[in-house]
């Protein structure tokens, strides 16, 4: 005879097998854990970016192209987390997300790939040019708020925590356990810690362990 535990068993490995469930994890921890790795070996630019990046360009410029991408699948792995549910908090959180893909992705793409190529191609300019770039390059990575990539960032990063904010809220009112569902706080943190090694790492891991979690042990036993 087939005990409810081993019916339950079955079912719970059939799931996993379901492509739909593999494909739903690999967006939603595959991504992440990627972004984790990737940004484990995001260059420091310190306090003169141009004097800092400028030897190791390739790597900066092959890892922001690398994130530009992951970045926004973690943006659509939130949509996802939000998709099922309806009302004003799901509302909030997708504006949210739809914020975070457009000004995170935008700082992104300039404080990463832009700075990348001024700085390469500055290199057969004349000294007095250089210095221009080099000015420019170190506004854009070190200006907060007031510089406009700086803008960006923050705007975006509130965006992201806005989204993980109205999942968490969603989470807990179905039932969700409270530690993976705090852990989720790792994706804002991350984008905070961006360029911070290993804060920024541990930031996404801790998200990536939040989801995972909740996908394949709450969500599956449930």
């Amino acid at each position: 005879m087939t005990t409810d535990t081993e019916s339950k068993s079955r079912e719970t490995a059939r799931s996993i097998r379901d492509p739909r469930v593999v494909g739903r994890g690999l967006l939603l921890v595959g991504a992440p854990f990627l972004l984790a790795v990737v940004l484990w070996f995001h260059p420091s630019a310190g306090d003169e970016p141009f004097a800092a990046l400028s030897p190791v360009m390739d790597t900066w410029f092959l890892v922001h192209a690398l994130l530009l991408p992951l970045f926004g699948l973690l943006g659509i792995g939130l949509y996802v987390l939000l998709r099922e549910y309806r009302g004003t908090v799901a509302t909030v959180g997708r504006v949210g997300v739809a914020v975070y893909l457009v000004c995170y992705l935008a700082f992104e793409a300039i404080a990463g790939i832009a700075t990348a190529v001024l700085i390469r191609e500055s290199g057969d300019l004349a000294a007095d040019q250089r210095e221009g770039v080099a000015a420019v390059v170190d506004v854009v990575l070190t200006e907060p708020i007031d510089g406009v990539a700086g803008l960006l960032a923050v705007v975006g990063t509130v965006g992201n925590l806005v989204a993980v904010l109205a999942i968490a809220v969603l989470l807990r009112r179905s039932g969700a356990p409270l530690v993976p569902v705090v852990l989720l706080a790792g994706s804002p943190i991350g984008l905070v810690a961006h360029g911070a090694t290993p804060g920024a790492t541990i930031g996404i891991l801790a998200f990536c362990f939040g989801v995972a979690w909740l996908e394949f042990g709450w969500r599956l036993a449930d």
